[in-house]
């Protein structure tokens, strides 16, 4: 009888631990996934460990089995690794364990596994391909020469696992002294100094430029070129003094041009027209009345993409239709099929008498919903119909979405905070989906309270839109409250924060903008001495109806300062300096203004703003002025006075 109550009390014991196991399953939370994460960063693997029974039949189980292999994927045992990519076989978590792996991998030179595993990797990594190089070559590939020649001549950046391949290239005389000195042109024209001087080692001792004479040629070009008197240069001589006249360029376009000038005979024909297409450059980016002339002097040398396009923004400027038409044909096929350059090309071509050809070129554009969609359209006169009440998803379409566990994992961990991670998730969850399903997926995110997921998510689809989800109108009476308080254009204001946070209120940026509109801690502090707001700390920049009070207030004092919305668009990105500085003498169309911003982020940025501030104002208003009309024409510099430039806004 002693016995059987013994057996008993094991048994109950048994059965209270089991639900007491249970229980914790059930009782993962919040905390214990930022717990985990914590320990997962720190490396600290015996309390991630400790937290595996507790998120069992959790959401993010796997995460804590990932986090474990991912930071320790060099040490990881290979039956751990496949165990789990043959558990959990897609998704960001799979893809991101598999490429640490392969990297360990081929860092060990562990060429069997690497072998097994490479082929399931469904992205493009360059540092993987290099060890598929080595793992190749390894094994005696007679195509992988071939393959790897390819990238090495593209004169792509690269990382350090590919500097064994293209070593072993060079001893086998699978590529030449020329196709060297050609990769460390490019490097040196895109500013790679480090690969530069990878690919100078590849060469034989006697030709090499050597570091320190790259490094003295950047530091000082000018002193470098004054010094440099040889008759004849050689090789190395001639990259390094091109290298050095683009240098000076960025700077002293005029110098630059002048010293050019001097050592152009010694450098010989081929290499002065590429110096001169690279002097060119620089100029065109700082808008230099000389580019076009510079450019003139590079002849037939061949350019790169970047140099072609501001060849052509430089036309642009000068209104040289013939100009911008050949540049845009010399682009690669890859870069003349952007949106940009088909819009210019169709532009020129009816500045240039081919109107049908033109009007080709706009109708293929006139079907995407961008910048130079919405420009193209008006050059036809269809600008696009909206219709703000479209197709809804109904719930079924909502439960449809949120079972997909991809969608899951992404609305818990955005929920705790784990944006990075959400992101990828989400991203990953959504590829593939048909308009429907997209737009029920922004819809999700919309009751989320995540509108960054539900603007990028409703801006994929392809037939079927929504444009209420794509330009939506949260804070409307705030937003209401600073247009009227200020005299700022609603449109304006909701284009402005859709940029630059989508509508996220405690959005941060890396370098300390916050909130909604993306307010600068120094720019907040002076805006709230001029409002006032006090007391006020930026803190308190994660508060809506204040985030827009100062920001609309920020907005209109660089509007009336600069006296155009493009100029005060492209400030609010770039500051007030900038956007004057990039002005022409010359009243400048403002599409071409956008175009010629020298800043990729800032161009970008404006033309994003005016194609939000089109659709804004259509909702807002029922219809929208043509795009061009909000362009305008930006004013000259021509006859400004010193006292107008001296407004002390930051």
């Amino acid at each position: 009888m002693a016995l059987t109550c013994i057996k008993m009390a094991r048994l109950l014991c048994g059965i209270a631990l089991l639900g007491t196991a249970l229980a914790a399953r059930a009782q993962a939370t919040d905390a214990d996934v930022l717990a985990a994460k914590d320990a997962a960063t720190r490396g600290n693997w015996r309390a991630l460990e400790g937290f595996r029974t507790r998120f069992a039949g959790h959401p993010l189980e796997r995460y804590i089995t990932y986090w474990m292999l991912a930071g320790s994927a060099d040490r990881a045992d290979p039956a751990d690794v496949r165990a789990f990519l043959a558990r959990y076989p897609g998704g960001p978590l799979a893809e991101g364990l598999r490429k640490e792996w392969l990297k360990a991998l081929g860092a060990s030179g562990s060429w069997d596994l690497f072998r097994a595993e490479h082929p399931r990797l469904v992205g493009d990594d360059l540092e993987i391909a290099c060890y598929s190089f080595q793992e190749r070559m390894a094994r005696g590939d007679s195509e992988v020469a071939g393959e790897a020649r390819a990238l090495f001549v593209s004169g792509r950046e690269s990382p350090a696992a590919c500097e064994p391949v293209f070593a072993a290239l060079a001893a086998s005389a699978r590529i030449s002294d020329v196709e060297i000195w050609a990769r460390i042109r490019k490097l040196l024209a895109a500013g790679n100094a480090r690969d530069a001087k990878r690919a100078d080692a590849l060469l034989p001792a006697r030709q090499r430029f050597g570091d320190k004479t790259l490094d003295r040629a950047a530091a000082d070009p000018g002193a470098f070129l004054a010094r440099e008197k040889s008759p004849i240069l050689p090789r190395a001589a001639k990259e390094l003094a091109i290298h050095a006249v683009a240098r000076l360029a960025r700077s002293k376009p005029d110098e630059a041009a002048e010293r050019l000038g001097l050592i152009a005979a010694r450098l010989g024909p081929d290499d002065a027209r590429a110096a001169w297409g690279q002097v060119a450059w620089q100029a065109a980016l700082s808008h230099h009345p000389k580019a076009l002339e510079w450019y003139a002097k590079a002849g037939d040398t061949p350019l790169a993409d970047a140099q072609l396009a501001w060849k052509a923004r430089a036309a642009l400027r000068a209104r040289d239709w013939k100009e911008v038409l050949s540049a845009i044909q010399a682009l690669s096929p890859e870069e003349s099929r952007e949106s940009t350059w088909r819009y210019w090309r169709a532009r020129a071509l009816k500045a240039l008498g081919a109107g049908d050809a033109s009007e080709g070129l706009w109708r293929g554009l006139a079907r995407e919903v961008n910048f130079y969609g919405l420009l193209a359209a008006e050059e036809l006169g269809t600008p696009p119909a909206l219709d703000w009440n479209g197709w809804r998803p109904q719930p079924a379409d909502l439960d449809r979405v949120r079972s997909l566990e991809g969608i899951q994992r992404a609305l818990v961990l955005y929920r705790v905070g784990l944006d990075n991670e959400a992101l990828r998730e989400w991203i990953w969850a959504i590829r593939g989906l048909e308009d429907r399903d997209l737009l029920a997926a922004a819809e999700v995110a919309r009751i989320a309270n995540e509108p960054d997921r539900a603007i990028n998510t409703a801006d994929r689809t392809v037939q079927l839109h929504d444009f209420g989800q794509r330009y939506p109108t949260p804070h409307r009476a705030a937003l209401v409250a600073a247009a009227r308080q200020w005299d700022v254009d609603q449109a304006m204001i909701y284009s402005l924060i859709r940029q630059e946070s989508r509508f996220m209120p405690e959005a941060r940026s890396r370098v300390g903008a916050t909130g909604l509109m993306q307010l600068m801690p120094a720019t907040a502090k002076w805006v709230a001495k001029q409002i006032p707001v006090e007391p006020f700390s930026t803190e308190m920049l994660v508060r809506p109806d204040l985030n827009i009070q100062m920001g609309s207030y920020y907005f209109r004092r660089i509007l009336t300062d600069l006296g155009h919305p493009i100029l005060a668009t492209a400030a609010y990105n770039a500051g007030p300096g900038r956007a004057r500085r990039w002005r022409d003498e010359r009243a400048l169309e403002g599409a071409i203004y956008a175009e010629t911003i020298p800043f990729n982020e800032t161009r970008d940025y404006v033309k994003k703003v005016f194609a939000n501030a089109w659709f804004y104002n259509h909702r807002i208003g029922g219809k929208s002025a043509s795009l061009h009309q909000m362009l305008g024409t930006v004013p000259g510099r021509a006859g400004e006075t010193q006292a107008a430039v001296a407004a002390n806004i930051p």
